[in-house]
């Protein structure tokens, strides 16, 4: 690890935490695997991470139960976004196989919405990873599954 220009022997935190309800996430949170584990699948949770200040700070959100009534990863304020895209299989197209399609993000995203079909998270192993990269900025990247009509997992609702 690098850090202010001198190489560190601390490895981060590598260990899982499972998120089952809403949470703010912390900068003690980062480099850790942040498990999506709402018990049952069947109540929103929203996890806030913290204001981006160029930390560097990586935080690694992983599906390991899928939830049809939304997981939402937020910023702390509306001044924060997050720019970036995901890569989602879905499960058709015109022609009736499935296919890869990218999301990108808007100007204004700072929210990431995975419903369990139509925007991600329909599988086990789905991951968004985030980046603390600048004051008031993130950058995301990931892998997911979507099913139905696709649509992005991005918008822009805190306010």
């Amino acid at each position: 690890m690098i850090a202010n220009g001198l190489i560190s022997s601390i490895a981060p935190d590598r260990s899982m935490k499972t998120l089952v309800a809403t949470v703010a996430i912390t900068a003690a949170d980062a480099g850790r695997i942040l498990l999506m584990g709402e018990v049952g699948g069947n109540a929103a949770a929203t996890f806030t991470l913290p204001a981006a200040t160029g930390s560097g700070n990586i935080f690694k959100f992983v599906v390991s139960v899928i939830n049809t009534s939304n997981y939402l990863i937020k910023v702390a304020d509306a001044s924060d976004t997050i720019d970036g895209q995901v890569v989602v299989l879905n499960d058709s197209t015109a022609g009736g196989t499935a296919s890869t399609i990218s999301w990108p993000t808007a100007a204004a995203s700072d929210t990431i919405t995975l419903d369990g079909t139509t925007t991600g998270g329909a599988a086990i192993g789905d991951f968004v990873e985030l980046i603390d990269i600048a004051a008031n900025q993130y950058t995301v990247n990931g892998l997911l599954r979507a099913s139905g009509t696709e649509a992005t997992p991005f918008s822009a609702t805190v306010s």
